[in-house]
Parts: structure tokens; C-alpha cells; sequence
């Protein structure tokens, strides 16, 4: 199959990588029977879409064994028995989504490939090495603990590596331990259904002492798994009970490829890599997968889920000319599609309140005339699938589903809408498993019950409910988005996003100068390698938005698949892919740093001098070196080092970094030794004594990423004893910062043949504080201790609610040219313990702008809030801080809209504030001085109630992951913990002064809430 799929990659790229011209698609078999009659008024049709994929996951050159599990372990767990469950439930059809990338390594390992894991599990255990046992100790429990918990012995093994630690396990454990660890990972990554048989069954009864033989029916299991996922779902789509569709080749963000630039349109302000523009590249993408489908399944593909659900009108043309008929995407960039849905909004019980609008497919055509069908999930629904519905029941959870459909249904014939419509559920359909109990098997088989059941609702296939209705409505401009955000944020605009991209683009450019020269056979080795480098996967991971664990693995595999296109054009891999996008972790310090430390570097740390600098604690390093200490302010970055032994003559210290200077190329390599910094550097400082005295050069790197002298340094450097202090000039060396900017630091120590790293676990990461706000028109202190809502809220119990974290303590505004900007002082710690984008791990601060008055905006707070402004306030501008969804917004008829435009938020836990810009494009004309605001800080909540933006609920008393203090038998109680205003008791007096009730939400006005005071200048 692999051959066969590279000579029809030789015949794309020997016909020019041109865009595509073929017919469209003649159908396909196997439609559902009947499908041509009129769809009913009364029903409310369902396309639930089952979204199957796996990253193309490196492989060993030599032995082409995979280095991860992904692959078999999903299709042993789900991939199978989530088409086979549909037996049971011959009226429900749903559509299964596989992409090429899944289907080539499916195709691999059924042809006898395996993955590392595999290849370990079958090692007897007596046998296992050192470093075999410590990967099996670290990564044989990558699964839920939920999972690990159904089997008592894999959790007995769990509690024991836990308690006792790595380290310990691998000298301690029995080989009985080790083996009953290789078997009990695999059997849980298998599917119950296939456990409850032989010759499992017997395996999971005995439940521990495993023999070397018990391995090989597991793995002849997975095996037989894997051979029959996709001529299984071939079968069920012949004979029509669901519908297989597919994904470019590599699951590439189709957009972005035809132009990078794309991402400026719902990113005005976003700062973009060099621009990438191979159009042919999507083309290809999109016809290598039409071609894989057509190899596997028969017949032509009809339906597409482009990669991440990212669509632009530049692509729609290129996938009507593959004859795909019909693709889906997010309802967000429906919304942005359309001229008179600014948003979709939702009433209390998450309804959707322009459901015609949403509910239906539409028509888009490319630039030659093609058309394609387009449809819009629903992103709520299909999130609660994805993310929520876990923590329930499968019986409650499938209930609550029918129950939204259900007011689906309601809100159409209230809006008066004519039928028929169509919902749209898609999301993964193999991450959600193991957070589920059974796997998912009860929720499934209550879903299916329900739905096989329902009078009103009938699920169909995207496919059958376009041949039941006709061509849908026209949409003249497809809004470039993605399901994740209406942009495509999660995959550019990042600093290492844009990295990765030029990495992409030099890469691409050097496959262009080669086609001359290559023969076919290699052009079609280098292209489908380009192609693996092009896809979603890496980029997901690259930037703060996105966490896998093991983001450096992803990292690795991106560069892997570049260095192969070098390879394949007979190209030495550049020096570039051997730095990492994502550095090495920033080691935290010691002690935080809080502001820039006044120093005089003479080699004498005076009393108190560096008291306010941050400090790394170097003692058991290793390094002779006791202590780093680095402050920084716009104008200079000042470094000292302790040792105790003082710094004799040969002993030379490199202090790397990574400059922002697009001129100078990027070495992963210091410049001496082969040990790798860990972050791509641009800038050395070099430290040596002769006769004890330091002397400071500055060196940059050269064309070839090689270490030549710089001669436009400042630097000035002292030592005495014990002490070395060193300046460094920022600009022209690490060039002009600003607050907020940061750069990596490392240190090399080197003496004779020995140098080692210092931090050793990674860099220093070096932030420039958030400097004064300018301009200031508003400057306000809050009284301490109020962070307790209307007077009595609680905070949670878990640790990470740390005393005071919710207590606002100042609100200062001021502006430069480009934006308006707000911080937010607090008397309690900021941390960052659940790893947001922009530090801001629990707060939400919600900032509400009054430009005019009364007359327009409105008076309620953002949803969930459960506060209002007083009558004589209308807010016409919401800014919404917080970790992962942060917003601008304005009034809507619906309720509030949001705005394009970037927030640039700004945390900085050693002066616990946060420091919001916001553009002035996105606010009102005229002062800010002469505006009114009311600001609120909240408890963020990635897992709100319903109806609820993202904040925490308050129950009458205080659990671990709930506020304390709500009064009985009201709804209405606010969720706010904090309102800025410098005048004791009003807050707790205006916020508790409202009647408490059980109405809907939706149903009540202003006047039923409590109000939050608001600031004005002076």
C-alpha cells in the first residue's frame, strides 16, 4: 500500500502540484434504503460524526518499529468495537471519520509492524535492562486511573510505584512485578467487549502472576483488532448504515497551507511567521486522502472533516474538484459566516437561540463554480460528548442529550422555523473512553437506546440528509476558522507556532529548488515526508495553548519528518532542526523575582542589593557554583554568581540566549562541547579570568550557526570573593524589550575538559516586568480581606484556592497610542497550578466599560456573573481576563458578542498583579478618562454549570472545587468573589441586596440581582 500510495504522489507532483481540476466523485454504494423520500417536518434529524485519528508517530529507520502505542492501543479499545456496538441498534446510523494518517499506520500494523511499547511488553521480564524497566515504570501507567482502577492488581502496582518512587521500583521489583505491569498496560488498553471473551477473559479473572506466555494472546488479539477495524466499517457502509468519510492526506490545516496569512483575518493584531504560500501542497493533501479512501473502501469519499475543522473560502474550490460533496465545520465560524448572526447565544439551559439559523447545512462555492454542502456542529453538545458527559451516569448523560435535543426542537417552533433540520454532533471519537465508566459502553448504549426509540428525532448520515432535502441555502463567504476558535490560534501566532512554520517554510523552500534534479522515486520520498511535516499534530502542541506531557516527543517528531525531506533530496539536514521548538521547561527559582535590583558591579554584593533579584539555589549542582541571581528593568539585565572556591584562571562561563534577532541564525549548540542548550540561542556572553580578574565578550552566531565575536555589546563584569557581578546592556545584545517580553538563559561552566549546564534541569526563563502604566486616568485601592462575595463566601477547599488569591487590592488604568491598559493588583499569590496560556490559572477579572451612560449597552454582567450595573450605568465594552478563553465583548440583542481582537494579559506572580491591553481599536472613541468601570474578579471553572461563562458556582457550603456561602433557595446569588472599589462595605451591601429565587435565569432582569458599584475618574 505504502508504494502504492508514493507512485500516486509521484503523479501529483509530476504534473506541476497544481491545483486540482478532476470530476467530481460518481457516488457511492450502499446509501441507506429509502433515502430518496421526503424528510419529515416533525423530526429533528441527527448527524453524530465520530471523528477517528493519530498523528503519523516517528519510526525507528532501521527497524521501523513506532514510538508510541497510539495506534494499536485505540484501535484495540475503541476504534472496533465502536462500529460493532451499532449491531445492536439497527435504526441508528451515525458517520465514522478516519484519516489517512490513521489508516497508513493501521495498514502498517497489520502487516506485522509494531510499536515500541509492543516491543517491550514481549521482552521476558528476567531480561529487562535497567533502562528497559524505568521506560515501563514511566510509561506502561499512560491511561486513566479510572482504567488502572478496574484492574486491582495494575492499581496495587500504581500505589507502589507512586509511593515508593522511579528510582526504587527499578531496583526492587520482582520480575513478577514487571511482567504483570506488561500485561495488565495492554489488557487495559483493550476494549471491555473483547475482555468479557476469550482468550482474554481468563487473563483479566486471574488478575496477576502472568507468565511469559500470557503475552502472546493479547497481542494476537490486538491484532486481529487492528486487521478488521476498516473492513468492518466498509461493510456497515455498504450496506448503509453508517457513512465513512475522511480528512487530507496528513491532516494538514488546509488554509494555512494555501496562505499563512489566512490567520491575519480573525488575528489582525497577531504577529505572523514569514509567509507560506504552496496551495499545491493542500491540493495534494486532499487528493492523496480521496486516493487512500478510494484504496480501502471502494467507493469515492462523499464527506470530509477537514483537519481541526479549519475551513476558508480559498479551500472550497480545491475540495469540489476532488468531488468531495459535503464538509463540516464549527458553529462559531458559521456565526462569523453570516451577515446578521454576529453570535450564537444561549438561554439558561444552554438552548441555542437562532437554532434556524444553526441547524441546517449550507452551500458554499469556490472560485471556478464548484459547490460543496457545508454543515456546523454544535460546539456545546458536542463538547459535552467530548468533555463532560464522563462525570455522569450513562443513563443521565444520554437522557440530558435527548433532553437538549429536545429543546431544540421547542426553540424551532418557537422561532417558527420550517423544517427540516439537521444538528450536527462531531468530536473525537477515541479520547473520551477512558474517561467514561466501562469505557463509554453505558452512555453508548443508552445514547443508542434512546435514539433508536425517539419518535421525534431520527439520526441519519450527512449524505442521506442531503439526498432527503435538496441543496441548502447559499453562504456567499466561509469565514476562515477552525472548531476549537473561530481562527486558527491554536496552530499560529504563537512564538513557537511561528518557529515551527519557518522551519516549515525553509524546509519547503528547499524541496522547491530540488525538483529539478530529484528522480521520481525521491520526489515522491520527500513530498509525502513534507506532507507528514505539514500536518496539525506538532503545531497543536507548539505555544502555551495546548499541553500534551510529552509536547518534546511531538516536537522531535516534526523535526524528524524535516530532516527526512533533507535526506530525501540528498541535503545534509541543517544545524536548525537540531534545536527544539519548545525549550527545555524553564526551571523555576528559588525566589521569585519581584523588581529590578539597584546594583554596582563591583564584584561586592552589597547588603540588601540583590534582595529583590530572582535566586537559583546552584549548590547541589554539581557545578562549583553556589547561587545565580538575574534582575532585569528595559535598560539592562544584571547577573551574579556565587561560589565559594572563588573562579579560578581557565575556568570559563557562557551565558547563552535567546535573542529575538531574525538575522542571526539559531545554534543548539554552545560553543564548545556537544551538549545541547536546550532552546535555540542567538547571543553568548563569555566570562574568562586570567589572574583572577573577569573580562566579558559577546559573541553572536554566523551564517553557518557558528560563534563569531560581537562587537556591539555592553557588558560590564567584576568578581572578589566568592562574587561575580555582571551587566549586560540589553539593547543592541538582546534587543529592545518591552514588559512582558522574555528571553532563555544558560549558563555553560567549562574548565579544561569538563563543562557542564547550569540550571542542569533546563533554562532560566527571563521575563522583563510589566513596567509603569502610562498615562494613568484611574487609580483605585481596594479595601484588603473583601474577597468574600456579598460577606460570607468560602473559599474551596483544595490547596490551589490559596488564601487572599481573589483579593483585589488596587485597579490602575491608563493608555499609550495602541491600547487602553488595566491592571490588577491582589493581595493573595497568582499562580499558575492548572498551566494557563497567560498565567492566569485561577482568577477571572471581568472589566466593564461605560462609555455614554444609561442610554445604550446594557446593564447585566457577562453569563453566570449573576450581577448587574446600577440603572444609571450601561456597559457598551466587557473585557473578559482569564486563563484560556479570554474575550472582548459587546452587547447583542441575544446577549453579549464577541469582538475580534487580542487581549495581551500579562501575569506576574512575584508583585502578584495582572496587566491587561487592551487595542483601542476593539473600545469606544474618546478619553478613557471620562469612562466608567466596574471590575470583578471570579474563580475560573473549566467545567461551568449550565448557562455559565466559565466561573465557579456557590453552594451553601464550601467543597473542594465549589465556593461556600449561598443562601438557600436562590439561583441568583452571585458568583463574584471580588468588586474594585476603594469604599468599605459597599460591595458586600450592593451584591447581597437582591430577592432570592428559583426562576430561570433567562427569565429574570437586572433588578433581580445584585449590582456591583462602578468607578469613574476623578
Amino acid at each position: 500500500m505504502q508504494h502504492a500510495m508514493r507512485r500516486w504522489l509521484t503523479l501529483i507532483v509530476l504534473l506541476g502540484m497544481l491545483l486540482s481540476t478532476l470530476p467530481a466523485s460518481a457516488g457511492m454504494d450502499g446509501m441507506r434504503p429509502g433515502a430518496a423520500h421526503q424528510a419529515a417536518e416533525d423530526v429533528l434529524y441527527v448527524a453524530l460524526i465520530w471523528h477517528q485519528h493519530q498523528p503519523v508517530y516517528a519510526q525507528d529507520a532501521e527497524t521501523g518499529i513506532y514510538a508510541r502505542p497510539w495506534v494499536r492501543a485505540h484501535a484495540a479499545k475503541d476504534y472496533l468495537d465502536m462500529a460493532t456496538i451499532l449491531e445492536n441498534y439497527p435504526d441508528v446510523h451515525v458517520t465514522f471519520n478516519f484519516t489517512p494518517s490513521l489508516i497508513r499506520q493501521l495498514d502498517d500494523l497489520a502487516a506485522g509492524a509494531k510499536d515500541q511499547y509492543w516491543v517491550l511488553a514481549e521482552v521476558p521480564a528476567e531480561e529487562l535492562t535497567p533502562d528497559q524497566k524505568r521506560f515501563i515504570l514511566e510509561r506502561f501507567f499512560d491511561t486513566n486511573s479510572r482504567v488502572i482502577a478496574r484492574f486491582p492488581r495494575y492499581q496495587e502496582l500504581a500505589e507502589a510505584r507512586s509511593g515508593m518512587g522511579i528510582d526504587a521500583a527499578v531496583e526492587s521489583w520482582t520480575a513478577q512485578d514487571f511482567r504483570d505491569l506488561q500485561v495488565l498496560f495492554n489488557l487495559a488498553w483493550t476494549d471491555p467487549d473483547w475482555l468479557a471473551q476469550e482468550p482474554l477473559a481468563s487473563l483479566v479473572a486471574r488478575g496477576r502472576d502472568y507468565t511469559e506466555e500470557d503475552k502472546a494472546p493479547i497481542f494476537a488479539e490486538h491484532l486481529r483488532i487492528i486487521r478488521e477495524v476498516l473492513p468492518y466499517h466498509a461493510e456497515l457502509q455498504r450496506q448503509g448504515q453508517i457513512e465513512v468519510t475522511m480528512t487530507p492526506f496528513a491532516h494538514p490545516i488546509l488554509p494555512l497551507l494555501v496562505d499563512s496569512n489566512l490567520a491575519g483575518v480573525a488575528m489582525p493584531e497577531a504577529e505572523l511567521p514569514t509567509r507560506f504560500v504552496f496551495g499545491q501542497d493542500a491540493v495534494g493533501q486532499v487528493e492523496m486522502g480521496v486516493q487512500l479512501y478510494r484504496d480501502h473502501f471502494g467507493v469515492d469519499p462523499r464527506g470530509m472533516w477537514p483537519a481541526e475543522g479549519s475551513v476558508a473560502q480559498q479551500i472550497v474550490q480545491m475540495v469540489a474538484s476532488a468531488g468531495i460533496q459535503w464538509m463540516a465545520t464549527d458553529e462559531d465560524v458559521l456565526a462569523r459566516s453570516l451577515p446578521d448572526v454576529e453570535d450564537f447565544t444561549r438561554n439558561s439551559a444552554d438552548t441555542v437561540q437562532q437554532a434556524d439559523a444553526l441547524y441546517r447545512p449550507y452551500t458554499v462555492t469556490g472560485g471556478r463554480g464548484g459547490q460543496v454542502a457545508i454543515l456546523f456542529r454544535d460546539h456545546l453538545i458536542s463538547d459535552k460528548l467530548g468533555f463532560e458527559y464522563s462525570g455522569m451516569s450513562g443513563e443521565a448523560a444520554a437522557a440530558d442529550l435527548m433532553q437538549r435535543l429536545n429543546n431544540i426542537q421547542t426553540e424551532l417552533a418557537e422561532e417558527g422555523a420550517s423544517g427540516p433540520h439537521l444538528v450536527t454532533i462531531l468530536l473525537d471519537g477515541e479520547n473520551a473512553w477512558e474517561n467514561y465508566a466501562n469505557d463509554g459502553k453505558d452512555f453508548l448504549n443508552a445514547m443508542y437506546r434512546m435514539f433508536s426509540e425517539a419518535d421525534n428525532i431520527q439520526t441519519v448520515t450527512p449524505s442521506e440528509y442531503l439526498a432527503l432535502t435538496g441543496e441548502p441555502q447559499p453562504l456567499d463567504e466561509l469565514w476562515p476558522g477552525s472548531w476549537i476558535t473561530p481562527d486558527y490560534s491554536t496552530w499560529i501566532g504563537e512564538p513557537e507556532e511561528n518557529q515551527a512554520w519557518e522551519y516549515l517554510l525553509t524546509t519547503r523552500n528547499a524541496l522547491q529548488e530540488a525538483l529539478p534534479r530529484l528522480s521520481a522515486d525521491r520526489l515522491a520520498e520527500a513530498t509525502e515526508a513534507m506532507y507528514f511535516a505539514e500536518g496539525s499534530d506538532w503545531f497543536w502542541y507548539f505555544g502555551a495553548d495546548q499541553d500534551s506531557g510529552q509536547d518534546f516527543a511531538f516536537d522531535e517528531m516534526f523535526r524528524s519528518h524535516l530532516r527526512h525531506v533533507y535526506r530525501a533530496i540528498s541535503v545534509n539536514p541543517p544545524g536548525f532542526l537540531d534545536v527544539p521548538v519548545i525549550p527545555l521547561a524553564a526551571q523555576l527559582p528559588d525566589r521569585a523575582f519581584t523588581e529590578p535590583p539597584v546594583v554596582t558591579v563591583d564584584g561586592a554584593a552589597g547588603e540588601g542589593e540583590w534582595d529583590s533579584a530572582a535566586y537559583y539555589d546552584l549548590s547541589a549542582a554539581g557545578s562549583g557554583l553556589d547561587g545565580l541571581y538575574y534582575g532585569i528593568d528595559e535598560q539592562r539585565l544584571t547577573l551574579r554568581l556565587d561560589a565559594a572556591d572563588g573562579f579560578a584562571d581557565g575556568l570559563r562561563l557562557g551565558f547563552y540566549f535567546s535573542a529575538s534577532d531574525p538575522a542571526a541564525a539559531m545554534t543548539g549548540y554552545p560553543r564548545e562541547g556537544d551538549q545541547l542548550l536546550g532552546f535555540g540561542a542567538r547571543r553568548l556572553v563569555e566570562v574568562t579570568f586570567d589572574g583572577g580578574v573577569p573580562a566579558a565578550t559577546a559573541y553572536t552566531t554566523g551564517a553557518a550557526a557558528d560563534w563569531v565575536a560581537y562587537t556591539g555589546a555592553a557588558e560590564t563584569v567584576a568578581a572578589g570573593e566568592g562574587v561575580l557581578e555582571l551587566s549586560i546592556t540589553l539593547d543592541p545584545l538582546l534587543g529592545k524589550l518591552q514588559g512582558g517580553n522574555s528571553f532563555n538563559m544558560r549558563l555553560l561552566t567549562a574548565q579544561a575538559e569538563t563543562a557542564a549546564l547550569v540550571p542542569a534541569g533546563g533554562p532560566v526563563l527571563v521575563t522583563l516586568p510589566d513596567t509603569a502604566v502610562p498615562n494613568v486616568v484611574l487609580d483605585v485601592a481596594d479595601p484588603e480581606g473583601d474577597d468574600h462575595g456579598p460577606g460570607g463566601y468560602l473559599y474551596p477547599t483544595d490547596v490551589v484556592f490559596r488564601r487572599g488569591a481573589f483579593d483585589a487590592t488596587g485597579f490602575v488604568v491608563g493608555s499609550d497610542e495602541d491600547a487602553v491598559i488595566f491592571r490588577v493588583t491582589f493581595r493573595g499569590p497568582v499562580e499558575n497550578d492548572w498551566g494557563a496560556p497567560n498565567g492566569m490559572g485561577i482568577h477571572t477579572v471581568d472589566i466593564y466599560i461605560d462609555s455614554d451612560g444609561p442610554a445604550n449597552g446594557a446593564r447585566l454582567l457577562l453569563p453566570g456573573r449573576n450581577a448587574a450595573l446600577p440603572p444609571e450605568y450601561a456597559w457598551d465594552v466587557a473585557v473578559w481576563a482569564e486563563g484560556w478563553t479570554p474575550g472582548i465583548y459587546r452587547p447583542g440583542a441575544d446577549g453579549p458578542v464577541q469582538v475580534d481582537g487580542i487581549l495581551d494579559i500579562l501575569t506576574n506572580a512575584g508583585q502578584r498583579r495582572i496587566t491587561i491591553r487592551v487595542p483601542r481599536s476593539v473600545l469606544p472613541e474618546g478619553d478613557p478618562a471620562g469612562w466608567a468601570y466596574a471590575v470583578v474578579v471570579g474563580s475560573q471553572e473549566g467545567y461551568p454549570s449550565s448557562g455559565v461563562w466559565r466561573l465557579r458556582d456557590v453552594e451553601t457550603g464550601a467543597q473542594q472545587w465549589r465556593i461556600g456561602g449561598a443562601p438557600s433557595g436562590s439561583i441568583n446569588h452571585t458568583r463574584i468573589m471580588d468588586v474594585v472599589f476603594p469604599e468599605e462595605g459597599v460591595q458586600e451591601a450592593m451584591l447581597s441586596d437582591f430577592t432570592p429565587s428559583l426562576t430561570p435565569i433567562d427569565q429574570l432582569g437586572p433588578d433581580d440581582f445584585g449590582q456591583v458599584p462602578v468607578l469613574a475618574a476623578p
